[in-house]
């Protein structure tokens, strides 16, 4: 029998049956009783799907809130070590390329510096890396002493960039690599350096041959060779044998052809120098202008005699000798000696009574001139003394700077200060001593306020002399009359380039135009003065005068009237009852030192017609980066 595999499927059929028809006649309870809802509502709804209370397959219960949380810290721990692996390995690197410095010549910013493990040092001038007894990683620098004292500007600048790079570095190796924002203190001594000495004496530099590095020393001005006792640019010494404990040098170099600014730097650093109980001692070897005693007064006597010039360095500042030049005033004097000597709870115009304090003693001690000028300046003094003091007048004197110097102040950026702002301030002055409310209570002033008016004078000095013929200023008379500086009108009204021309035509092809200093003090002008090779570029005129020949005795001897008639103008106008200048110039500056801080600044007898200037400062970063 064949079955099949397919079986019948159940089915479920509703039969009618008498008692399930439903009858018109059922009643109403019958019929709510077999087809009402009560039952449903007398027990709940079943549940599609509640999970089961007995685990399935065997697994316990896992919360989803758990397993994130496991999840999270898993990967929180797997970041966390990773980080501090590669913390570890990065101090570990560091701590072994620190150590390996001395055996290995660094590279650092783009150069390689020097590690010499002996004497075995090459002729040059160079920051050196070392390794002291404990291991730790410590710098130097090294100057040959075969090397002509003093440096280049140049080679000042840059072996001052390269060690405040190197220390930086080195500090920051200390710290294990954490970066070191902000500038140091002035004081604050750096751990990393060993001064020149005292690597000397631990045989990471050579030593110095006896003799050697201490003779033939050239006295200023002299032009004879000095025993060692005497220091260039310095006066014979008390004839003590002893080296200085700590010094300063400073170099006289004008690298911008301008005068005001090195004797600023000169005034501030014999302050500085008296300030830190150093020695000081001035070096003009290289100085564009000559000699130093050509124009001052030999300056004050040093008690012992000078390092040698290879134990001298630019920096750092805690250095115990010391060199301070044009081209490391940024160094010398900048952010970190400002951050020192500035009072900033001070107003703006008296925060810089500490470093005013600085320029005034150096003044005080060396701003002396040299005869004949020192005698042209009393007989000056006096005439002005008997022909407007002794007549209860007053002087003024103006300053007005043109050539290459602008204002600061906004608006006159591109040009220059009027005159006539020169002349309204002097006039406004004049008045202010004699008004009718004052002249009770003058003391210099005549009897009458007109009297003073009258007899009062307003001196005028000017690197332009076409200012002195300005109608503005037709009032005033000049500062001095010993040196002036030509206008090529008056030079053509002497002698005219065409008659130089006439006196030999065949010979001469062609003769260059009387060249004044109309339009003010120029640089590529000064650098010109008797040297025609120079042209009248500044840059090419310095590098050549270092590199290729020094300055001739007539270009010398140009260059000293300007400086002098510079020097004189200053002095005069230093001993005026009030001065009036613009403080962008560097010599309104010095005229305000020549005041005081008493009388020139907090009692307003010298007075700032520049107003991008707040107030007088010494020297300011737009001195060396303009």
């Amino acid at each position: 029998m064949i079955h099949s595999a397919r079986q019948a499927r159940p089915t479920s059929t509703f039969r009618r049956t008498a008692s399930s028809t439903p009858s018109f006649n059922t009643s109403a309870d019958e019929f709510s009783r077999q087809f009402g809802f009560q039952h449903l509502l007398a027990s709940p709804l079943p549940s599609p799907a509640l999970p089961s209370i007995v685990p399935r397959h065997g697994k316990k219960p896992t919360s989803r809130v758990l397993r994130t949380t496991l999840r999270i810290l898993y990967r929180l721990t797997v970041y966390v070590s990773g980080l501090l692996l590669t913390y570890w390995l990065l101090s570990f690197f560091l701590r072994e390329n620190s150590s390996s410095i001395p055996s290995t010549p660094p590279i650092i910013g783009g150069r390689e510096y020097k590690s010499p493990g002996g004497n075995d040092i090459s002729q040059d001038v160079t920051s050196i890396i070392v390794k002291d007894s404990s291991g730790t990683s410590r710098w130097s620098i090294s100057i040959s002493p075969r090397i002509e004292f003093p440096l280049r500007p140049s080679q000042y600048a840059e072996l001052c960039a390269e060690a405040d790079h190197i220390a930086r570095q080195l500090r920051e190796l200390e710290v294990h690599g954490h970066h070191l924002g902000g500038s140091r203190g002035y004081y604050q001594t750096d751990s990393t350096f060993i001064d020149v000495g005292e690597a000397v004496k631990l045989g990471f530099l050579p030593a110095v041959e006896e003799g050697k590095d201490l003779a033939d020393y050239k006295s200023p001005g002299d032009g004879k060779e000095q025993k060692a006792s005497e220091s260039r640019g310095s006066p014979q010494g008390t004839g003590s044998e002893t080296v200085c404990e700590r010094t300063l040098t400073f170099v006289l170099e004008s690298v911008d052809a301008g005068l005001g600014k090195t004797l600023m730097g000169l005034w501030m650093s014999y302050g500085l120098a008296k300030e830190e109980g150093r020695a000081f001692f001035i070096d003009d070897a290289h100085w564009a202008y000559g000699q130093y005693t050509t124009f001052f007064a030999s300056p004050p006597k040093a008690p012992c005699l000078p390092p040698p010039p290879s134990h001298r360095v630019p920096f750092p500042h805690q250095a115990r000798h010391l060199v301070v030049s044009a081209s490391t005033y940024p160094w010398a004097f900048g952010h970190s000696f400002d951050h020192e000597f500035q009072d900033s709870h001070a107003s703006k115009p008296l925060q810089s009574h500490r470093a005013f304090a600085l320029a005034r003693a150096g003044h005080d001690a060396l701003f002396h001139l040299a005869t004949p000028d020192a005698d042209y300046l009393s007989a000056r003094l006096l005439q002005l003394e008997s022909n407007v003091r002794s007549k209860g007048g007053i002087t003024v004197g103006l300053h007005v700077r043109r050539g290459d110097c602008r204002p600061r102040e906004a608006q006159y950026s591109d040009s220059y200060i009027p005159l006539s702002t020169f002349s309204n301030t002097a006039q406004d002055l004049v008045f202010s001593k004699y008004s009718p409310d004052d002249a009770d209570d003058d003391d210099d002033g005549g009897d009458l306020p007109a009297a003073g008016i009258s007899t009062s004078r307003v001196i005028l000095a000017s690197d332009d002399p076409d200012v002195y013929t300005a109608p503005e200023l037709a009032s005033t008379e000049r500062v001095q009359s010993q040196i002036l500086l030509a206008s090529k009108s008056a030079l053509d009204a002497v002698r005219p380039s065409s008659a130089r021309a006439e006196e030999d035509p065949a010979f001469v092809k062609f003769v260059e135009p009387n060249v004044g200093w109309e339009g003010g003090f120029f640089a590529s002008v000064f650098w010109g003065l008797g040297n025609a090779a120079a042209g009248r570029s500044a840059a090419r005129g310095l590098r050549e005068e270092r590199a290729v020949r020094p300055p001739s005795e007539e270009t010398l001897k140009l260059r000293g009237y300007v400086a002098r008639a510079y020097l004189l103008e200053l002095k005069i106008l230093g001993q005026a009852d009030r001065v009036v200048c613009g403080a962008s110039s560097m010599g309104c500056r010095l005229l305000g030192v020549m005041k005081g801080w008493e009388r020139g600044i907090l009692g307003k007898e010298w007075v700032n017609v520049d107003g991008g200037v707040a107030g007088w400062v010494g020297l300011s970063e737009q001195d060396w980066a303009g």
